[in-house]
């Protein structure tokens, strides 16, 4: 048995701020950097697949948690990458619909403590399910921020 991490606001605001951070990185970098960035093994494109595959699967998870009494869930196998090639602008908003999918899964009262029996960690709730994958998704939206940092406009206001 694992120790239970908790969703609140701040859990929330994670999930929707690393969603924008992935959309702007994708929307200013040029697809061809992204895909030659490497984080280890993997390209940018597929650090981006890896945290949208993963946030899709805790969205299903949590929505079976609601659903069914303490389904099984078991664990996701390690060091899986989807397709090198795919789009990263359809990653990020597969990103974004995933982590609003959870915020609003959530939103029920009781919805968070619903129970579900995970395979490596034992009875989980549906609240750790969704701030798991804000963790998760977080230390790899750091990797991808710090790489691909937003440009600063040298632009001076007139007004100032």
């Amino acid at each position: 048995m694992i120790e239970l991490l908790r969703f609140d606001d701040e859990t929330a605001f994670t999930l929707m701020d690393d969603a924008a951070t992935v959309s702007a990185i994708v929307r200013r970098v040029p697809v061809e950097r992204l895909r030659s960035t490497t984080f280890g093994d993997w390209s940018a494109v597929e650090l981006i697949g890896h945290v949208t595959d993963v946030a899709e699967v805790f969205a299903e998870r949590v929505r079976r948690a609601l659903e069914e009494d303490e389904p099984r869930l078991e664990a996701i196998p390690e060091g899986s990458v989807g397709d090198p090639q795919r789009d990263p602008m359809d990653l990020a908003k597969r990103l974004l619909r995933a982590h609003q999918r959870l915020i609003q899964l959530l939103r029920s009262p009781g919805a968070p403590e619903r129970r579900a029996m995970h395979a490596e960690w034992g009875r989980v709730d549906a609240g750790h399910l969704a701030a798991y994958q804000a963790g998760h998704s977080h230390e790899h939206v750091l990797e991808l921020s710090r790489a691909f940092p937003p440009v600063v406009s040298l632009i001076r206001d007139p007004d100032r």
